[in-house]
């Protein structure tokens, strides 16, 4: 039965949440909008811990290195899952204290330290992002509407549909 459900999952992935700063740590992926860690699950479906691997394989990677986890505290972490039609997308709450200059060490990583793989360079920035905005039931509901959310300096940047999802579902059940 449990390897069943397991081959329900299609993705897993990251939200981190910075607890210094009381914000959400996104990172600016290839769809060109603000997103969490995340991707398609990479390991064989006899894997009992491929959803959790991935989603820490997605968070080193997608923050350049700076951030990782190890896999028994990735399951002490609160989680939600999106249905997209016949799959599941996991999505970890990760709270954790970043580093207070984390966006200008990734804006300052040094590609040729990063390895080849081309999983390390989908991400072009990251920025901090206040929760307030997204607790506040007429707040996100225009972030639903419109996908756009205030970073931590007060510009207007776009995100993800996924990420919206993660963290209304997330609100809904009072992770963040």
């Amino acid at each position: 039965m449990a390897s069943f459900d397991l081959k329900k999952y299609l993705g897993s992935g990251v939200l981190i949440v910075d607890t210094a700063r009381s914000s959400l740590l996104l990172v600016h992926d290839y769809t060109e909008n603000y997103n969490c860690c995340g991707g398609f699950i990479k390991y064989d479906c006899d894997d009992l811990q491929r959803i959790e691997k991935t989603a820490i394989e997605e968070l080193y990677e997608e923050t350049r290195t700076l951030l990782s986890c190890d896999i028994d505290h990735l399951k002490t972490c609160p989680f939600v899952d999106l249905n997209f039609y016949d799959d599941i997308f996991r999505c970890y709450i990760f709270k954790t204290q970043c580093n207070s200059n984390i966006c200008e060490q990734f804006e300052n990583y040094k590609f040729e330290e990063l390895p080849i793989d081309d999983d390390y360079h989908e991400t072009s920035s990251i920025a901090f992002f206040p929760l307030k905005q997204f607790k506040s039931k007429k707040s996100l509901l225009n972030i639903d509407k419109n996908s756009m959310a205030k970073d931590s300096n007060g510009k207007l940047n776009p995100l993800n549909r996924r990420v919206i999802s993660v963290i209304k579902e997330a609100v809904a059940n009072n992770l963040l």
